[in-house]
């Protein structure tokens, strides 16, 4: 009796009042208790004929128990005020009626069971002496835990679950101090939160005496250094934080999900980051991925990445979904890459200074281009002793401007040569094909493209080649230890033809995060946050230990063949395979990781034949041709198709300056929109040159924005621009030219770093100018106030940039192609 809940004891007595009733009123003859008796007798069974129309089973018997006592006594009442007097069986079947129904107790007995002989099984272990504590102190009945993890270790009480309500119903408040005497911990060691995406029926529960004796819980922590505007990763909250342990050579490690608000997208800061959480950047300790919304945070005890992992031929051959293993992830898992990229091509890019592993990576994906059947030229802007032993097992590999113009040349006229291979199979390149894929790789880009001689004539070749060598299984991989793709058509849409396939860029130079990662690649990497990655592993002293006198001139391990795996809008830290490239002659280990048996994949016979035919398959290391001539007389078979251009003459011819070429444009009074059109450079070059040209005083400014030969006459400026019949003025009240807002604009919104000295720097305007440029996009909601020397908060996503410049040209009266 003692065990059973208070309403259960108030229905007994219920019962018993009842059956007393039922012994003497039916006999009174009271109007108003027959009345009563009728009512709720009537009432039950109209409840019980609306749950028996919903055809719900369930719900119809758990009516049907909770109805038993008030039907069944109405009818005993029924029966006792229809026979006349008062005879011995009324009181009889009153106590019986009232003895039966309390030993059911059919209403009570929905909320409440008499406990069993046996007690509740629980699991084992930790999880089950929680779940007993909880049931046990009743907190809140009806509930349960689920989903108990430990968040310390083993060894601590420290724990986080999920209460659950039964299904339909809320969890009910929470006492926390309640809960806190249920565990035996102090009431400011526990919270209950909401879990994100989850409705009422879930709360979070934590327990964390341990973390908080330590310092503060990590959501403390996290919200106050992590999660606040312009820290690590603004606008974050926790999702669920996990500890593992150690695992092979995998150090122990904990892990934090986090996301912040939909529409947004997660930034990180790895250098804050690594602050919050007491650890160096140089200790690789702590790697942030971000994909979307969310960002996962992993702490290891250790570096994880010191250690390297021999290459072999089953790493670099080709899985099922067209990938190869190119290095081990920090988690301890392959990081592989795709042969071709999301959109059918063999395009890539590799990056790294010198001593970052960068020939070592080259070399492991030549070997898997070799293994998949692809064929490969290289080339690079120097001889390199490590490339040239690549170039002993693969098609072609050379050095120098002169052998890479041949090599993309060969290139080039392939293209043709494959179109009417295609035309005779009736597809463009697949793994179908009557020859075989080729992958050109332009090792030291930036040198290439710079060549005085050639330079012009390489980008030009590799431009075509980036945007048609699909269809023909021709692919360009840049490498170098940076790259500056200005010259080529558009890296917005080389980037396009890149993303989803190899992408890898260990460390670089003057890292400074995501932003030099996107000079470093070309905008090749895109928007992709990467963490620095020092020369070597190292603890790094504190300022303290130098304070004290502590030295330590034992230097950490070399960081060579870490970096980072880019694939579409995401990065994976990594450390390349290993393969042995001796710089003391001795023996390799390239025999271990290409094709077995030593054989080489080339073109096809008819390829060869047709180049030969053409004078472009040769060693690769003569002078081009002049003009059509190929030194002896006899000249190149004329061959012209897709792609196809003459060879570039021996010397190239002087240009004209963008000064000169601008005074031989202005022969009348002209816009700078007129100007720039008919001038082959960059819009800001050719502003700056007007602005010279007027400031010695061989150019005329009519107005601003309006400009005129020496001499000219400047009646009537222009008042229209006569293309678009829009005032033609496009600055902003303050004087400052609208071109000038909106290149301001797209630099800052693109990579999200509103300095004024980089405003300065990239436009090549004055201080101040460059101050009133970001006080203008202040104004405009596009940048944060100023603060100090700090570079101003960035407010408008790169998402949108689009219709952001689209909106700033229309107000500045500009043409969308402008």
């Amino acid at each position: 009796m003692s065990t059973m809940p208070l309403r259960a004891k108030a229905e007994m007595a219920a019962y018993g009042a009842s059956a007393a009733a039922l012994a003497y009123v039916p006999s009174m003859e009271s109007v108003p208790a027959h009345a009563t008796a009728a009512a709720i007798s009537g009432g039950c069974v109209w409840w019980l004929y609306r749950k028996v129309k919903t055809r719900d089973f369930r719900r119809t018997i758990r009516t049907a128990q909770r109805v038993l006592g008030p039907v069944t006594g109405g009818a005993l009442y029924a029966a006792a005020a229809i026979v006349p007097g008062r005879p011995w069986w009324e009181p009889v079947a009153a106590l019986g009626w009232g003895a039966v129904m309390s030993a059911a107790l059919p209403v009570a007995r929905s909320a409440w069971t008499p406990p069993a002989d046996t007690a509740a099984a629980y699991p084992p272990g930790f999880r089950g002496l929680v779940m007993r504590l909880w049931d046990d102190a009743e907190v809140a009945p009806q509930t349960w835990l689920e989903n108990i993890e430990q968040t310390v270790d083993a060894a601590h009480p420290d724990f986080t679950a999920n209460i659950v309500a039964p299904a339909g119903k809320p969890v009910p408040h929470i006492d926390l101090v309640a809960a806190a005497a249920a565990f035996g911990v102090p009431a400011a060691c526990v919270t209950v939160d909401e879990i994100p995406g989850v409705g009422p029926g879930r709360m979070r529960l934590t327990i964390a005496p341990t973390t908080r004796r330590s310092g503060g819980s990590i959501e403390e922590m996290w919200a106050e250094k992590v999660a606040r505007p312009g820290g690590a990763i603004p606008g974050s909250q926790i999702v669920r934080v996990g500890q593992f342990p150690a695992r092979g050579d995998l150090p122990a490690r904990g892990m934090i999900l986090a996301q912040v608000d939909a529409g947004e997208l997660a930034r990180i800061n790895h250098g804050q980051l690594c602050s919050a959480f007491g650890v160096e950047p140089e200790e690789l300790r702590l790697v942030a991925e971000a994909r979307g919304r969310e960002a996962l945070v992993t702490l290891y005890e250790s570096a994880p990445l010191k250690a390297s992992r021999r290459a072999t031929r089953e790493l670099l051959t080709l899985d099922a979904h067209g990938r190869y293993t190119i290095g081990t992830a920090h988690d301890g898992s392959d990081a592989k890459v795709y042969m071709q990229s999301a959109a059918g091509t063999l395009h890539g890019f590799l990056v790294g200074v010198t001593g970052s592993g960068k020939t070592v990576t080259l070399a492991l994906m030549c070997a898997a281009w070799a293994l998949a059947g692809l064929a490969n030229w290289v080339t690079s802007a120097r001889p390199d002793a490590q490339m040239s032993a690549v170039g002993r097992h693969i098609d072609r590999q050379g050095a120098g401007a002169v052998f890479t113009w041949w090599m993309l040349k060969a290139a080039i006229a392939l293209m043709d040569i494959r179109g009417e291979i295609n035309a005779e199979v009736g597809h463009d390149f697949s793994a179908h094909s009557p020859y075989p894929g080729l992958v050109l790789v332009l090792d030291e880009f930036n040198s290439l493209v710079g060549d005085d001689t050639l330079g012009d004539e390489i980008a030009h070749m590799t431009d075509v080649l980036a945007r048609e060598g699909r269809k023909f299984g021709i692919g360009i991989v840049f490498a170098g230890q940076s790259l500056n793709l200005s010259k080529l058509g558009g890296e917005a849409s080389l980037r396009d033809q890149v993303q989803g396939g190899i992408g890898v860029v260990l460390r670089i130079a003057s890292s400074s995060g995501g932003i030099a990662a996107r000079q470093a690649t070309g905008g090749l990497a895109g928007d992709v946050d990467l963490a620095d990655i020092p020369d070597r592993f190292n603890a790094s002293m504190s300022l303290m230990d130098r304070m004290h006198g502590v030295t330590d001139d034992v230097p950490g391990e070399p960081t060579h063949g870490v970096g980072h795996v880019v694939t579409g809008s995401g990065a994976t830290m990594m450390r390349s395979l290993y393969v042995h490239l001796p710089k003391d002659g001795s023996r390799d280990g390239l025999d271990d990781i290409f094709p077995e048996g030593g054989g080489i994949n080339t073109l096809t016979d008819r390829e060869i034949d047709t180049l030969t035919g053409l004078g472009l398959w040769h060693a690769w290391t003569m002078p081009p041709p002049s003009g059509n001539d190929k030194g002896d007389g006899e000249s190149l078979p004329p061959y012209t198709g897709i792609g196809s251009f003459a060879p570039p003459p021996a010397a190239k011819p002087k240009t004209r300056t963008v000064k000169e070429q601008i005074l031989h444009v202005v022969d009348r009074q002209m816009t700078a929109k007129e100007i720039r059109a008919q001038v082959d450079a960059a819009a800001g070059t050719v502003r700056n040159a007007l602005s010279d040209l007027v400031t010695t005083g061989r150019l005329l400014q009519v107005d601003h924005g309006v400009y005129a030969p020496v001499g000219h006459s400047t009646a009537g400026p222009v008042e229209q621009d006569v293309q678009t019949d829009r005032p033609a003025p496009s600055h902003a009240a303050d004087r400052v030219d609208g071109a000038l807002v909106v290149e301001a604009a797209g630099l800052i919104i693109s990579s999200q770093f509103g300095s004024q000295s980089m405003v300065q720097r990239k436009l090549r305007v004055g201080f101040a100018v460059a101050g009133r440029l970001l006080d203008i996009l202040e104004a405009r909601g596009i940048v944060g106030p100023a603060d100090g020397g700090k570079a101003r908060d960035v407010l408008v996503a790169p998402d949108v940039q689009d219709d952001v410049l689209r909106e700033l040209r229309a107000d500045y009266a500009l043409a969308t192609d402008d």
